[in-house]
């Protein structure tokens, strides 16, 4: 019977905790327990870290990821979600999720310009003038 990639997950989501007390994985040392959600949260941290998936580049959606590690959807988007959390995977809605590049800080606030008080601090900034402020009735259409 040949062997699908995805045949492996389980068996990888396994040796991420190990087997207990018993000590069979190897992987842990005594009793202990970690969520599933955490489990899949350290198998992605891994496909990352061995280069699986880029900077800047799209990782499979929530419902390929679920198939692949044999979980729900649910459990998938609370490890993806504290992977963007940590600032690791960035979600971008209606394009899917993709490994960070660290220049995504720069796209948040490309609209956001500091400026000092006075615009003569500016290198070639234009000029600025307070022309005029009145207090006036507004027309009763406009009231």
């Amino acid at each position: 019977m040949p062997t699908s990639p995805s045949s492996a997950a389980p068996d990888a989501v396994a040796s991420v905790v190990g087997t207990g007390a018993s000590g069979v994985g190897g992987a842990v040392q005594g009793p202990s327990f970690s969520p599933l959600y955490q489990q899949i949260k350290a198998l992605i941290l891994r496909s990352l870290q061995s280069g699986e998936w880029r900077p800047g580049e799209a990782i499979p959606s929530e419902i390929d990821l679920a198939a692949r590690f044999k979980v729900s959807q649910g459990t998938v988007r609370k490890a993806v979600d504290e992977l963007a959390a940590e600032n690791l995977l960035m979600r971008r809605q209606g394009k899917g999720t993709f490994v960070a590049t660290h220049a995504e800080e720069q796209v948040q606030y490309r609209f956001l310009r500091l400026a000092p008080d006075q615009p003569s601090a500016l290198p070639g900034s234009a000029h600025r003038e307070f022309l005029d402020c009145r207090r006036l009735r507004a027309p009763v259409d406009v009231a």
